[in-house]
């Protein structure tokens, strides 16, 4: 995940930031633009690697979150290429959605709180 899900999925969530109201960097250029666009492709496709066989969870909540990133990733693929940056934020939402419910099933030392030793 590190090496394939993170740095596409930090490109579209770069695609919207908004500090108080306001947005703050983001695509300027048709490059910048592309470049996300083509950044939330790879993340879809990358989805697609993760739903072969033998990738797999042995339950069902893998390939529905998966597909739900994949979905969302897509859906920022359009937005970029509409130059939405709200349809981005709303789709990087949703990415950041699904990659939580897998950390929160499959990787709960991510999330489980220190222990004191």
């Amino acid at each position: 995940m590190e090496t394939a899900i993170e740095p596409v999925s930090d490109r579209v969530f770069e695609a919207a930031v908004w500090e108080n109201g306001v947005q703050v960097g983001g695509p300027k250029t048709d490059d910048d633009w592309k470049l996300v666009q083509a950044n939330a492709m790879m993340l879809a496709e990358t989805c697609n690697l993760l739903l072969m066989p033998g990738r797999t969870k042995d339950d069902v909540g893998w390939p529905i979150r998966t597909q739900a990133m994949k979905d969302a990733a897509l859906e920022a693929a359009r937005a970029a290429e509409a130059r939405n940056t709200d349809a981005i934020l709303a789709a990087g939402t949703r990415i950041y959605q699904a990659c939580l419910g897998c950390h929160l099933q499959y990787i709960p030392q991510m999330v489980a709180p220190p222990t004191k030793k």
